[in-house]
């Protein structure tokens, strides 16, 4: 029995054996299309009295995907959906999206979080496994279990192939979930090599109309070179191709985006410059430029050796060039590149980062960089509290200067007062403005030259 015949009888009998469904990963790549081919191909050779259940696809667009990429994954989503009721299969696509409040935008531009790194990888928890941990927990509640496919394999790298190596496995190969208590992962290519994942993509046709020759010259434009049939080992293949977010900061480098721009993708050059200019806010020596000094819970931290400050989230100011720069890349891209319909980020984002917005200015600015950005204006919700304008922050600021006192205090009281009118019950004012009054409120200038001092001790 030769390999793809063995993973097909694997697949079949662990559907089988199990009185539950399949929640298979898709996300556009070679590894994914491979595993839900070769699934497709197992639950059509099963007897049709024998499907009692479900196979349900997920692809998870993080609302920061390469559009080059997000495009071809929606329309082979609904052409799985199709294929699948005209042959009468129980397979069922999904696109899954996170939570605003939790997307990549809201949290960086609206609540300043910075671009994401190795020390500080908040991204993936909120934008690619909370997604799917939702799908899966409001499934499981009504089928009790699910058997989550994945296209993890060894050859993909040494660490992969060590996770997959340390997993407890049951007798059918299954191992638990690791956040999951009723799921169980199946990775039925893990034994696959490269060779094999291209060789039997482009041998084998896609059962639902798409061409794997497209994924291949996919692939081939994001490596910068051709997708040989490799015949030995000293023959380089397209695996090492990575689509995902073009926001993603926790490479140095984009060869992706940089390859996919010079095979004539030249709309995605401004992605690629302002992905660079987040990473670039990551340098040490430039935090203090582009970060504020104190944490959004209003502490400052310190370094371990209490010498120089932990910087915390992004300066509003540098927030608002980030909105600015992303409305204009997005018009940009919608007037000159393939898709006059590409959504950078959704009104739904821009409300939530004027809320958070809220919190730490007076003028309303978001509704004002998206009128001058993209030169139309969008009903907003209206904001029934109190309005102070700008020309109210310079008189308060100046009055604190006379005093000697840090704008910023009663600013923030001044913002709790107003979150609070017209409540007809003001439980826990007190102690709001009691942690207001306990935050840290010296002045940078006024941080630095006390660690000055102490360091010259």
């Amino acid at each position: 029995m030769d390999k793809i015949t063995e993973i097909k009888e694997h697949i079949k009998k662990v559907y089988l054996a199990y009185n539950r469904p399949f929640v298979v990963g898709y996300s556009g790549g070679k590894d994914s299309t491979v595993v839900m081919q070769l699934v497709w191909d197992a639950i059509e050779e099963i007897p049709y009295e024998q499907l009692k259940q479900d196979v349900h696809v997920i692809s998870t667009d993080t609302l920061v995907e390469t559009p080059y990429i997000i495009d071809y994954v929606s329309k082979t989503l609904e052409q799985i959906n199709k294929a699948a009721r005209d042959s009468k299969l129980p397979i069922y696509a999904h696109r899954l999206t996170p939570l605003y409040k939790n997307s990549f935008w809201v949290n960086l531009i609206g609540k300043g979080y910075p671009a994401p790194s190795r020390n500080f990888r908040w991204c993936t928890e909120r934008l690619k496994i909370e997604p799917v941990n939702r799908f899966i927990s409001e499934y499981v509640d009504k089928w009790g279990e699910a058997t989550v496919v994945l296209g993890a394999r060894r050859d993909e790298s040494a660490s992969r192939s060590q996770v997959l190596s340390s997993k407890a496995r049951d007798h059918m190969g299954l191992s638990k979930h690791p956040t999951l208590p009723a799921a169980f992962v199946f990775t039925p290519i893990e034994e696959m090599t490269t060779d094999d994942v291209w060789s039997y993509l482009l041998s084998h046709k896609c059962q639902w109309g798409g061409n794997n020759r497209d994924l291949a010259a996919m692939y081939q434009n994001a490596s910068g070179g051709e997708c040989p049939m490799v015949v030995d080992k000293s023959t380089p293949s397209c695996g090492s191709s990575r689509f995902g977010c073009w926001t993603c900061t926790l490479v140095q480098q984009d060869t992706t985006m940089e390859n996919l721009i010079d095979n004539g993708e030249e709309w995605m050059t401004p992605l690629l410059e302002f992905r660079d200019f987040l990473s670039e806010t990551q340098d040490p020596e430039k935090k203090h430029i582009y970060r504020s000094h104190k944490r959004r819970d209003g502490k400052i931290a310190y370094v371990r050796d209490g010498t120089r400050i932990a910087y915390g989230p992004y300066k509003l100011e540098w927030r608002k060039v980030f909105l600015e720069r992303l409305l204009n890349i997005q018009k940009d891209i919608q007037e000159n590149g393939p898709d006059p319909n590409v959504i950078l980020i959704s009104f739904e984002e821009l409300e939530l980062i004027r809320d958070f917005w809220r919190e730490e200015e007076w003028t309303d600015s978001v509704p004002e960089i998206y009128r001058q950005t993209i030169g139309e204006d969008h009903v907003w919700p209206e904001d029934d509290g109190v309005k102070y304008s700008l020309e109210d922050f310079q008189l308060l600021k100046q009055l604190c200067e006379e005093e000697g006192i840090n704008p910023a205090l009663p600013t923030k009281l001044i913002d709790q007062e107003r979150r609070m009118q017209g409540m007809s019950r003001r439980a826990g004012i007190l102690d709001k403005i009691d942690r207001i009054f306990k935050e840290d409120w010296e002045t940078e200038e006024e941080i630095l030259e006390l660690l000055g001092s102490q360091n010259d001790i």
